[in-house]
């Protein structure tokens, strides 16, 4: 696991310890010197440990942009609402006021991602491609926070795109596939297994607190079907692609290694004991090298996290033939590589 992966993993167990020791510890009313104490601690842990930790973690060693400090503070407040005694908790009761009109943006939203999805679903009927990876080269000279949005809101479509088997059958063909555990059938259905389990768990759990949160949290977990769905099927099939003269390395649905085939400076086949500060996609020995010549992009969880690596190692079924591929200048012509595999295509659509 490399550094900036480490520290991130960090910062959110820690958070999610201090906000659950928050929620068992700090008591409904402050009736002693002790409680004062604990409160002002827990205040203390909220505002200004979690953001200083969210700080150097992730924005600092991650090399996350500045803007995104607001997401702990945000967190630490809607925490301290509900978690903080009465008379602290009265403090924050204007996120109460502010969760009406929050509530209308986000039906607004809904429809509009709505809206969208369905643009885009009716649109994939030919499209040649992911249309994350459409949204990338349309926004690639950006701002970055424009670009890490526009990949967000793609993947909403873009789950349903590899979903459902019949749009794939235009995809630009694979080169290669990565060796993934989420290719693998047995882990697809463990997957879908424990996705219903934490369903019906949550609902269990919530029914008793409101019916209405219980429905909404096991709904949103259970909508995690099709993103579920769409990992594997890319996991299997559509891991190592060319779109449009850029190379696409998909780690399942939520990481995305987007590269411009003129940063591409060289592609080697061979074996590589990985340290771990090297990315490297894909389990196993990694057997190709990609050296670029300019950083390219790296993203994670579906765009909320970008780096830019200048060297990446895969593992793939086939390294000689990707490497052929690449260095003969292949892919140069773009799309044309679909004629190659139609055929393999064709069946990927029926899987």
């Amino acid at each position: 696991m490399r550094k900036a992966v480490r520290f991130r993993v960090l910062y959110l167990l820690f958070a999610i310890a201090t906000y659950a020791l928050g929620f068992i510890l700090l008591p409904e009313t402050i009736n002693s010197s002790f409680d004062q104490i604990l409160s002002a601690g827990f205040l203390f842990a909220y505002f200004i440990v979690l953001p200083a930790l969210f700080w150097y973690c992730v924005i600092k060693v991650g090399e996350q942009k500045k803007w995104k400090i607001i997401i702990p503070f945000s967190l630490a407040s809607v925490v301290a609402r509900y978690s903080m005694p009465v008379s602290l908790a009265s403090y924050f009761e204007f996120l109460s006021w502010v969760r009406y009109p929050v509530i209308a943006v986000l039906l607004i939203i809904e429809f509009v991602v709505i809206y969208h999805v369905v643009s885009m679903l009716w649109k994939s009927r030919k499209l040649k491609g992911d249309p994350r990876i459409n949204a990338l080269i349309d926004n690639i000279d950006a701002d970055d926070k424009k670009r890490e949005i526009t990949l967000i809101m793609a993947s909403e479509p873009a789950s349903w795109y590899y979903a459902i088997p019949k749009f794939t059958r235009n995809h630009t063909a694979t080169l290669a596939n990565l060796s993934l555990l989420s290719a693998k059938r047995w882990h697809f259905a463990l997957v879908l297994l424990g996705l219903v389990a934490v369903t019906c768990v949550s609902y269990s759990l919530l029914i008793l607190w409101s019916e209405i949160a219980a429905i909404i949290v096991a709904s949103v977990i259970f909508y995690g079907i099709i993103s579920v769905t769409a990992s594997h099927r890319i996991s299997r099939h559509f891991s190592v692609y060319c779109h449009n003269n850029h190379l696409i390395v998909n780690a399942s649905f939520f990481n995305l290694l987007f590269i411009p085939l003129s940063d591409l400076q060289a592609c080697e086949a061979g074996k590589w004991e990985c340290d771990k500060e090297q990315l490297k996609v894909g389990r196993g020995t990694a057997n190709i090298k990609l050296t670029f010549s300019a950083p390219v992009y790296w993203f994670t969880l579906m765009g909320t996290f970008c780096e830019r690596p200048t060297e990446v190692y895969l593992c793939v079924d086939t390294p000689n033939d990707l490497v052929e591929s690449l260095n003969s200048g292949y892919l140069t012509l773009g799309d044309s590589s679909t004629e190659k595999t139609s055929d393999n295509i064709d069946k990927y659509a029926r899987d």
